[in-house]
């Protein structure tokens, strides 16, 4: 039996550097600001919806992909631990309705999500006893919509009821919510280089936390101290026991729901 101890630094290391893609949501920027002045680093910044199928391309070696991607492609493995989850509300996760939940009849996803929109159609099944058709397109009216993101924490007042999905997943639960994790090819050959660059990264950017918030208060018209506080307060980047459980408790009311991506019934 071989008892040497692996040491990191003699892993092969590429010669060009690594790609990583993520949302360029102020949610993510913790994870990913460190990386923009990398000489290792490319950082691709696209919607959520897009970000496995870059993985598959081989156009990034590793994206901080949708839950839902990970729980539905075999091929893919969670790196470092890191992703995007809130412990309760997390304020740019919406669903808005124009009347009570539990009479929603179509609800329009929004197209650059994966994982929130298949939340959305969980939530009104499970904890709200209704089922919703999903659409993602302009046609027709629906009355309930997905919205996500940044664009979700700049909405101005409607009279429509709005509600945050991670709140709501906590009071179903009793857990957090996982909405992506850092990701790659399981057989991908610098998995330990992805780690520790994507470990490196987030170490340097929950540090940075003031200087993100004020860079998206000018992007996105906020306040730097609403942008810090969303940071602080309504993000988490460590994926540990809680959010695992969680993730796994997703899984299995997918299942319960026969919710997949394709938004059609799984036979399994």
């Amino acid at each position: 039996m071989n008892n040497a101890v692996h040491n990191p630094s003699l892993t092969p290391r590429p010669d060009a550097p690594l790609v990583f893609a993520a949302a360029p949501y102020l949610n993510a920027a913790p994870l990913t600001e460190a990386m923009r002045n990398r000489s290792d680093v490319t950082l691709i910044e696209q919607a959520p919806s897009t970000l496995s199928a870059l993985l598959a391309s081989g156009r990034a070696d590793a994206a901080l992909v949708p839950v839902v991607d990970l729980l539905y492609d075999a091929d893919l493995a969670m790196i470092g631990g890191l992703g995007v989850s809130a412990d309760g509300k997390v304020a740019s996760v919406l669903l808005e309705c124009d009347g009570p939940p539990a009479a929603v009849k179509r609800l329009a996803g929004d197209p650059r999500s994966h994982t929130s929109n298949l939340l959305a159609q969980l939530l009104l099944r499970d904890h709200w006893k209704s089922r919703p058709d999903l659409i993602c397109d302009e046609s027709g009216t629906p009355d309930a919509t997905v919205i996500i993101g940044d664009r979700a924490l700049c909405l101005p007042v409607s009279g429509k009821t709005r509600y945050d999905m991670a709140e709501t997943w906590q009071q179903m639960t009793g857990l957090p919510f996982v909405f992506a994790v850092w990701a790659c090819r399981k057989e991908h050959p610098y998995t330990t280089e992805l780690t520790r660059l994507a470990t490196e990264a987030y170490a340097q950017g929950r540090q940075a936390c003031d200087a993100i918030g004020q860079r998206f208060a000018a992007q996105l018209k906020l306040s730097p101290e609403f942008c810090r506080d969303y940071l602080v307060n309504n993000i988490d980047h460590i994926i540990g026991e809680r959010e695992q459980i969680a993730i796994q408790t997703f899984r299995r009311l997918l299942k319960k729901h026969r919710l997949t991506l394709a938004n059609k019934d799984a036979s399994a």
